[in-house]
């Protein structure tokens, strides 16, 4: 088996859910606990949270951390958050290790979905920003995001209330309300594209496709660690 890297931290909840998943899936189909290796860096939040993010550190940072991961042993690398894939294109091409994206492989969850035009919640980063966008088009998807005060509200509600695991009706109705009006606009699936938006909103809780970021990408990482 090959061993995992994950680029924690962002939030280290998110990072607690992806590491849970890979294990208990694994037990779920080999009824046994020899998991794959798993080798976790978590970095300090408070300097990637927000628009930190897009400080011109950021890619040599985050490629040093990828770097250690792979002297740790690790085979590939999953960044468990989906605003710092933002610099994705710019790292992924100059590191030891695979990094493995988290938009190509919500596509290919998509795509066996059979849809082709969703909509795309997160952080304000990941909504404004085209690199999610442009990676899902590179699919035949089609990606639709509410308008910028809504984008800014559910900015709100990651970073002050989710990111710490926090879950209120009031947020939860918000951003049902959101995913309705995506769905009016032609919407067949929902890609929560933030990796702790799945604490909020669950399939049960829409009519229409869901697509969890943190589950999909933590199902690729056990998919590629348990490949000959």
């Amino acid at each position: 088996m090959k061993t995992i890297g994950i680029l924690g931290g962002l939030g280290p909840e998110a990072t607690v859910e992806y590491y849970t998943y890979i294990t208990r899936k694994y037990y779920e189909i080999h009824a046994n606990y020899d998991h794959p290796e798993i080798i976790i860096y978590s970095v300090r939040s408070g300097e990637y949270l927000g628009s930190n993010f897009e400080l011109p550190d950021k890619p040599a940072k985050i490629r040093a951390v990828i770097e250690k991961l792979h002297l740790a042993g690790a085979d590939f690398v999953i960044g468990a958050c989906n605003t710092l894939h933002v610099v994705y294109d710019e790292v992924s091409k100059d590191i030891p290790i695979p990094w493995i994206s988290i938009m190509d492989a919500t596509a290919e969850a998509i795509i066996k979905k059979g849809v082709n035009r969703v909509g795309l919640l997160g952080t304000c980063i990941t909504t404004k920003n085209d690199f999610y966008q442009k990676a899902l088009a590179e699919h035949g998807i089609e990606t639709i995001t509410p308008g910028s005060q809504v984008l800014e509200k559910i900015d709100e509600i990651i970073f002050n209330e989710l990111i710490r695991a926090v879950v209120t009706k009031e947020s939860k109705q918000y951003v049902l309300g959101c995913i309705d009006e995506l769905k009016q606009r032609g919407a067949q699936g929902i890609v929560l594209g933030c990796t702790e938006l799945p604490f909020l909103i669950k399939q049960e809780d829409i009519d229409i496709h869901l697509f969890p970021t943190t589950t999909i990408h933590a199902q690729k990482a056990l998919d590629l660690a348990l490949e000959d």
